[in-house]
């Protein structure tokens, strides 16, 4: 992650650090304040980075049992926007979302006519006035979520924030082992999927040991919301 904004950025010193104990790994901006992100030269964003890793039992990999993006307008305190990712959600949000902290009146209209259920029953029970950031919005399950690199391209090609020559590489190498990463834990989610997919460019695929054997179905993570 270091390699890839100081690519973006042009810039030499770490941005990241990683704080490890036992088996709890977080990885945040050294700044607490987030990355600042300029305008012709002028700071006009904050963008929060954080994530809470945990290894496995046999310590052979990371899951990200939590990560964070907020985007910040430089001189304001309520975000912009907000990128979510919960491993195990204890409740009924999406698993990766965004919040979004800007309000319609269109918006904040639906919000008071929907219909009855847990969620909507807290949000009127609150007394508060009805918030888009309220409101949780489904980015693809855990292994379909969008990176740092999707945010920060986000911000080039909507706000056309600064960035460094060649910044677009190193946005595209960071996503590329991102998905790759992505796309080996999807395969263990369903590897009889892999497995025809591969038939069908012409790969011959064999399981050496028994069928009872065969690595299982994981239908939660295919499912998960």
């Amino acid at each position: 992650m270091n390699h890839t904004l100081k690519a973006f950025l042009g810039c030499e010193e770490d941005l990241m650090h990683v704080d490890a104990s036992e088996n709890r790994v977080v990885v945040k901006t050294i700044s607490g304040a987030g990355l600042t992100l300029e305008v012709e030269g002028k700071p006009v964003f904050r963008l929060g980075a954080k994530y809470y890793c945990e290894l496995n039992e046999a310590n052979t990999y990371l899951a990200v049992e939590q990560s964070i993006f907020t985007i910040f307008h430089f001189d304001r305190t309520e975000p912009i926007l907000r990128y979510d990712f919960i491993r195990e959600p204890k409740s009924d949000v999406p698993s990766a979302h965004i919040n979004m902290h800007t309000d319609s009146e269109a918006l904040t209209k639906a919000m008071e006519d929907a219909g009855k259920n847990k969620r909507t029953e807290r949000r009127r029970a609150s007394g508060a006035p009805a918030k888009a950031s309220q409101l949780h919005l489904p980015l693809g399950g855990p292994r379909f979520r969008p990176a740092l690199e999707d945010v920060l391209e986000m911000l080039v090609v909507e706000f056309a924030i600064d960035r460094a020559i060649g910044w677009g590489e190193s946005l595209r190498e960071g996503r590329s082992l991102w998905r790759d990463t992505q796309l080996r834990a999807a395969v263990a989610d369903n590897a009889g999927a892999a497995v025809e997919a591969l038939e069908e460019l012409g790969f011959m695929v064999s399981w050496p040991g028994p069928a009872s054997e065969k690595p299982p179905l994981r239908k939660q993570k295919l499912e998960q919301f």
